[in-house]
């Protein structure tokens, strides 16, 4: 019996409903309740440090390397795209032999 067709079943479509219910109502207990909320809270808090203490040590550990950021190479990346403009703009001036002004 396929999937879908088991899904179509009545009395399955019936049984899941009832659990999803009664799924969102231990969820809701759960939530309501302070230390669970405080826990979560606390979890939270306690990943936010430990990507924040991993990101400083990855930044001492690329310094002492020598080797630039993320931040860096991204600062790098756009002036090399922006010096890259103006080299495509002095060309396109060369090629059309002079300045903009008239002048040749």
């Amino acid at each position: 019996m396929p999937f879908d067709e088991m899904l179509r079943n009545p009395m399955l479509k019936r049984a899941l409903e009832a659990s999803e219910e009664r799924m969102g109502r231990f969820v809701g207990k759960l939530l309501a309740s302070e230390r669970v909320t405080t826990g979560l809270q606390t979890l939270f808090s306690s990943a936010v440090q430990a990507k924040e203490t991993f990101d400083k040590g990855v930044r001492q550990a690329l310094h002492a390397a020598n080797l630039p950021s993320k931040d860096e190479v991204a600062s790098l990346k756009q002036k090399l795209s922006e010096l890259e403009s103006m080299i495509d703009g002095l060309a396109a001036k060369v090629d059309r032999g002079g300045d903009d002004d008239g002048r040749e």
